[in-house]
Formats: structure tokens, sequence, C-alpha cells
């Protein structure tokens, strides 16, 4: 893990901290990246044929959750089978789009103890597809997956106490105040 300097001393060092803090956060126990490509053959459904022109993946509605949990042979670790349904669409030379979903499992061994909640995140995706010879058409869709185990623990954190924000910036030309002159001229 990456050093973290806070904002205010980067070079000089930190001046020790006021206070000891408990905090409620989401702890990560594990996690690990992984790029999964899968492949899927349909058959273009209606009676036009579809000569594949595009493919795009809808992460919005695609989903990732926990299938199943098997504990290894070391004590806290487990091997976790997570059920991957990614939505894409086939868009045709022609206009029409195929909606289509491609579900697929992926097992990743976890350090999650118990107490911990595995989960999984599809953290971005591509597509391709190709026509074949019998008219079926057949699509590699590849994500990239962020699986993790977590669980919402109190911490206790050395801390400077409440950030206090500063003043906003002004923007554009700042208003002289008081205006000068401020009073006409005397007369001497």
């Amino acid at each position: 893990m990456a050093s973290v300097t806070p904002g205010p001393c980067p070079d000089t060092g930190c001046p020790p901290t006021t206070q000891v803090d408990c905090i409620v956060v989401d702890k990560v126990y594990d996690s690990c990246s992984q790029t999964i490509t899968t492949t899927q053959t349909f058959c273009a459904k209606g009676e036009k044929k579809c000569s594949v022109s595009s493919c795009a993946i809808d992460l919005a509605t695609s989903s990732c959750m926990v299938g199943a949990i098997t504990p290894t042979s070391v004590t806290d670790y487990n091997n976790i089978t997570f059920i991957i349904s990614a939505n894409y669409s086939v868009t045709c030379t022609s206009g029409d789009v195929l909606p289509e979903t491609v579900v697929t499992t992926q097992n990743v061994t976890l350090y999650s103890p118990s107490g911990t909640t595995p989960s999984c995140t599809i953290l971005s995706g591509a597509c391709t597809c190709v026509n074949l010879p019998n008219g079926d058409i057949s699509c590699t869709i590849t994500l990239c997956m962020l699986f993790q185990s977590t669980a919402t623990v109190q911490l206790l954190v050395p801390s400077y106490g409440f950030c206090v924000p500063p003043v906003c910036p002004q923007v554009g030309p700042v208003l002289p105040c008081p205006p000068s002159p401020l009073f006409p001229p005397q007369a001497s």
C-alpha cells in the first residue's frame, strides 16, 4: 500500500495528532481485480439476418452476486463463486438492436473471516461480435472485475480533529472594499 501524506505538511513532517477518534468505516479485508473473457453464440431472432455493426455492454444493468462460499484448507480463506450477468446489445447494420445477456461464474479465493461480506463489481467491459457462416452471431465479452471481502467496523484513528473547510476562493474581479477614494477631497 502506498504511503499517505496529509496535505498541510508534505515535506516538513506533521505535528503530533491532537486526538484519537473512533470512526465507522467499511474495511477491505481482501481484494483483487481480474479480467474475465467469455464467448456467447446465438441465433439472430426474427426474419431478417443481422449483419453485425457494433456491440456495447450496459454496465448499469449488469450484475455480479455471490453464488457459493466454500472453505479452503487455510483458516479464514474461502473459495467464493461469483455469478456474473452481463447485459449487452448487438447493433445490426440495418439499425436493429439485439439485447442479449451472458451469464458466467468465476471462482476467487479471498481472505474472508466470519463477519465479512464478499462482493464484486464490474468496473468496465468491452465486447466484439462477428457473423458466423451459418448466420449465427458470436460475441466475445471481456469484463474487468473487482472482487472484495469487506466488513463495517469501528476503526480507531489518530486525527487532528474535525475538517474545517477553507473560505471559497473568489471568482472574477475582486471588489475593492472600501472603495478608494472613500470621500470627496477636502478644501485646504
